[in-house]
């Protein structure tokens, strides 16, 4: 198979152009273009490769999963995995048995997802397609592993809609905190009320200056009280506190999903 050529290949040019993409045009995604998309994904730096991935494009498994927040016009949808029952075949064909900290297992499978995660968004954008992530895969596990037959001791931690981005829709390079607020040589810094609240101006003054929540009306409601802030003062800092005041978006913890999944955290 021929390989596919980037249309951009300036790296820092994508990095800081790249913006989220939410509705796509019904134009399907070339096998070359995928394959170099999925190459470049597993040309991240990683742990111990403990990231897999399954893929879809069939437009009823899409459709099927539109209630769990993937887009409609999704060309392809990715899952990306952390993947132990994979490298404990690996470890059989050696003739080793797995004997390791299942906590500390996943904490370098996801780091090795998330590198892989970061690569695939990039390679996508180079290619001239855009993308959004989905953080819900986890909750809606148990459904996934049914549609995919994902085993035990695999679990998906994001999902990835990808698609040639339709160009009337709008958006924006959303805000990030300032470099400072973020980034510390030599010490963690723990930022002054003055520094604290000047950051989260940056975020705030950003989105609202886009219209995100009001476009969106996008607004979680309080829990508990009289909610005071409309949406011409509500924005990302009021947004993000309020996803962690609600005491998670599942029933039970995530730990509980995972050791239904195969894991062990005795």
């Amino acid at each position: 198979m021929k390989s596919a050529r980037p249309i951009y290949d300036n790296l820092f040019e994508v990095i800081q152009n790249r913006r989220s993409k939410r509705i796509f045009l019904e134009k399907s995604v070339p096998d070359d273009v995928l394959e170099a998309i999925l190459n470049a994904g597993f040309r991240a730096p990683f742990a111990a490769q403990l990231c897999s991935l399954i893929y879809t494009r069939d437009r009823k498994k899409i459709k099927d999963l539109q209630p769990m927040g993937v887009y409609p016009t999704t060309q392809v949808l990715i899952f990306p995995l952390i993947d132990l029952n994979r490298h404990e075949q690996v470890m059989n064909q050696r003739g080793h048995s797995y004997n390791f900290d299942d906590t500390l297992a996943l904490w370098l499978g996801l780091q090795d997802v998330s590198l892989v995660v970061a690569n695939l968004t990039l390679a996508a954008e180079g290619y001239g397609l855009g993308s959004v992530l989905l953080g819900a895969a986890p909750i809606v596990a148990d459904e996934l592993v049914k549609m995919f037959n994902i085993p035990k001791r695999a679990f998906p931690v994001v999902g990835l809609c990808l698609g040639y981005p339709d160009p009337a829709e709008h958006t924006e390079i959303r805000p990030r905190y300032p470099l400072s607020f973020s980034a510390f040589e030599d010490k963690y810094h723990q930022p002054s009320n003055k520094e604290l609240l000047e950051a989260m101006k940056v975020m705030d003054e950003g989105y609202l200056a886009q219209d995100y929540y009001i476009e969106r009306q996008i607004k979680i409601p309080l829990l508990k009280g009289k909610d005071s802030i409309d949406y011409d003062t509500y924005s990302w800092c009021e947004h993000i506190s309020r996803k962690f005041i609600s005491g998670g978006w599942s029933k039970g913890s995530l730990l509980d999903t995972l050791r239904k999944h195969g894991f062990n955290f005795d």
